[in-house]
């Protein structure tokens, strides 16, 4: 499928943002694309490399499938660095850094008798012994009972006495989860349980991370909304009866006895004392408790990112492509993501394959512990300097592509379907990124919506940085609508992935549908990034070997001769620089060739700036190949100033050599002599004998702008 660029790639040129400025380069005879392409990219070359993937995982099931520090993971960076090196495109590197990771034993809690479901929180300390019968107290900043936001646990403050040695329960919400588990810890609490806050979906996992390791911070762990108001309810219970109980115990306590005698009295005091400490007996046993155990520790493991950029392009004006490599422990991981890092290679591989040399750098990268809180690509960004931060003009996310109950979602940046979070960077640039995928679906009549741009993988550091950024998702944990389902299909209610993070991640429950929408958008967007688009040629084309269709008024008389001389003819000779960077150029004219062949122009500059290369011409019938050649970039004129070597080879006989030169402007030709300076050249002017360039001009110049179109070299 191909698509014709849109008008706003010329705001982004303009931007700087995805065309940016390309390096002095010479025009050769093979011209750019003239529209932007998906390369071929589909479902099933994406399909075919997720099938190693998968292979690679479940190979490896017994030791975490692809979660770091995993031989499965080592073992699926090797097949990605011999996937890009068998293209010969590009440069490939593993970048190599250490990450601290948590790996659980024992984590099991009991109330009130009562084993509770839980995950533990990321970076989390763990019990240095099994507690047992501590009380199960709430923070006391506010009644959550509305839903409106109290019993949050933000701060110390939010807890009283009775939370020191006790296990605290918190709503999720306000603060951040390493705030809680601070608060906590300050407060003196034992242990801690958050709960989720979503009651739409009340039996959703809460998989928390603290941000990082507290200092004999208190032990942690999260559950779902639905077992949350459990526990807030046996602990509100608990309160209640605990407060009627001791009321009772009081009451007792200070019974008095008259009215009789002294024994009397004894004996009422007596009884009122047992009633007392029965009331006492009941408050404490009313007290709701728990046991709590939290094994974990904390191993250093290598792991890498896979970088990989085409060794053709600009390497100061970058745009970049990006999926994270790793899975979690529990599952396979092939939505999440081998579907993102598989659509790359896909993406990888038809690059390789196009005609021309791309523009821009691409580079790709393969992320590592992503699932560990976007390690690998925070490490990635975080090794570069200023100058090399500089060269990325974008950045481009794919975490999971193939969720069984599908979205087709573009990561919103500029706040049109979702509201941008507070606080979350969004660089300048990225709109039009996004618009890439919108305007791609829109031209094929595909549905999609925007989704979260909250920095929820990795583009994080990148726009951090100030890098634009825009992505493609299919959805993860968040719920479908009626909406999505109208435009999507699937099922109302679950979640767009019903196998997110869990044993069932497997190539059988990945869409297939999802996969054949979402790689073609990918190699498109790759495509556009990394090719500037030339000027379609003239409609029909002049064909050089053509006479015009009106023969010469008036005819000549005698017929022309074929010329017989070898000769290379350069005009001109001398050229401004101005010039050379403008439709006017060098024209190069081979004669004494034979008719019907193939010549080869060779153009070896002399200042060091510009490279070397080639340019063919069919000879024509009338012995004579012509050639066309200029500069390209307008704005690095000097760039181009010095001498340039050509050689034309041709069949008929010896290589034929001359020169031209590129000069300041005011240095050229007539500059110093009244303006009847010239470029000259070897073929005859006047006569019968210029017959063949007069019927030949119009062909020529239009061959010259043909030639000169392109800023690429054909691929050997």
């Amino acid at each position: 499928m191909k698509l014709r660029t849109k008008s706003w790639l010329a705001v982004t040129a303009t931007a700087g943002l995805v065309l940016g400025g390309v390096s002095p380069a010479l025009a050769a005879g093979t011209a750019g694309p003239t529209e932007h392409t998906d390369m071929g990219v589909n479902g099933d070359a994406v399909m075919e490399h997720l099938q190693k993937i998968s292979d690679i995982s479940t190979s490896h099931a017994d030791e975490g499938f692809r979660a770091l520090g995993t031989p499965g993971y080592e073992e699926a960076v090797e097949y990605v660095e011999s996937t890009l090196e068998a293209t010969g495109a590009f440069d490939v590197k593993r970048q190599a850094f250490e990450h601290e990771q948590q790996k659980d034993g024992t984590v099991e809690v009991v109330v009130d008798g009562e084993k509770v479901d839980v995950n533990t929180a990321s970076y989390t300390e763990a019990t240095e012994e099994p507690l047992t019968g501590i009380p199960v107290v709430l923070p006391v900043d506010d009644d959550n009972s509305d839903l409106a936001g109290g019993q949050l646990g933000c701060s110390a403050d939010d807890y009283d006495e009775s939370a020191e040695g006790a296990l605290v329960l918190a709503s999720r919400g306000e603060c951040s989860f390493g705030e809680k588990a601070q608060a906590a810890t300050d407060a003196g609490a034992a242990a801690l349980i958050i709960y989720n806050n979503d009651a739409d979906n009340p039996d959703e996992e809460l998989n928390a991370t603290l941000g990082g390791r507290i200092e004999n911070g208190t032990p942690t762990v999260t559950v779902t909304y639905k077992v949350g108001q459990d526990l807030l309810s046996k602990v509100e219970d608990a309160a209640e009866a605990e407060g009627a109980a001791e009321n009772g115990g009081t009451e007792a306590g200070s019974g008095l006895a008259g009215g009789g005698e002294a024994s009397e009295a004894d004996d009422a005091d007596e009884t009122t004392g047992d009633e007392a400490e029965a009331g006492n007996d009941a408050a404490a046993a009313a007290v709701l408790t728990a046991d709590f155990t939290l094994e974990t520790e904390y191993v250093t493991s290598t792991t890498w990112n896979v970088i990989a950029e085409t060794k053709a392009g600009d390497h100061d004006n970058v745009q970049m492509f990006g999926a994270h490599l790793d899975g979690v422990a529990e599952g396979p991981g092939v939505n999440d993501n081998g579907s993102g890092s598989a659509a790359l290679l896909a993406s990888a591989e038809a690059l390789a394959k196009q005609p021309t040399d791309v523009d821009n750098a691409i580079r790709f990268g393969w992320w590592g512990a992503e699932e560990e809180g976007l390690v690998g690509s925070t490490h990635y960004v975080e090794s570069l300097d200023d100058a090399e931060l500089g060269k990325i003009k974008s950045y481009m996310n794919f975490d999971m592509i193939g969720s069984d109950n599908y979205i087709v979602g573009t990561l919103d940046s500029d706040g049109s379907d979702v509201p941008i979070p507070d606080g979350v960077n969004v660089p300048e640039g990225s709109a039009e990124l996004e618009k890439v995928f919108t305007d791609y679906f829109a031209d094929i009549d595909q549905p999609n919506v925007g989704t979260d741009f909250s920095g929820r993988s990795d583009y994080q550091a990148f726009i951090d940085n100030g890098i634009p950024a825009s992505g493609l998702f299919s959805g993860a944990d968040g719920t479908k609508t009626a909406e999505e389902a109208e435009m999507f299909g699937g099922t109302v209610g679950e979640k767009h992935d019903t196998n997110y993070h869990q044993p069932t991640d497997t190539i059988e429950n990945v869409s297939k549908e999802s996969i054949d929408i979402f790689a073609p958008a990918i190699g498109f967007a790759v495509h556009t990034l990394a090719y500037d688009l030339t000027d379609a040629p003239t409609d029909p084309p002049t064909d050089p070997t053509t006479p015009p269709t009106d023969p010469t008024d008036p005819p000549t008389e005698t017929p022309t001769e074929a010329p017989d001389e070898r000769a290379l003819s350069i005009d001109p000779k001398t050229i401004e620089a101005p010039d050379f960077v403008s439709e006017k150029g060098v024209q190069v004219a081979a004669t004494g060739c034979t008719a019907d062949s193939t010549a080869t122009m060779t153009v070896t500059p002399n200042n060091g700036k510009i490279e070397k290369f080639e340019q063919t011409a069919e000879v024509g019938a009338d012995g004579t190949a012509r050639f066309g050649v200029r500069g390209l970039d307008a704005s690095m004129v000097d760039s181009y100033i010095g001498t340039y070597d050509v050689t034309v080879d041709c069949e008929g006989g010896n290589p034929l050599t001359g020169s031209f030169e590129v000069v300041a402007e005011g240095d050229g030709p007539g500059a110093g002599d009244g303006g009847n300076g010239g470029g000259g050249g070897d073929l005859p002017r006047t006569g019968n004998e210029a017959l063949p360039l007069i019927l030949s001009a119009g062909a020529l110049i239009v061959l010259g702008l043909a030639m000169t179109l392109g800023s690429r070299r054909r691929r050997s």
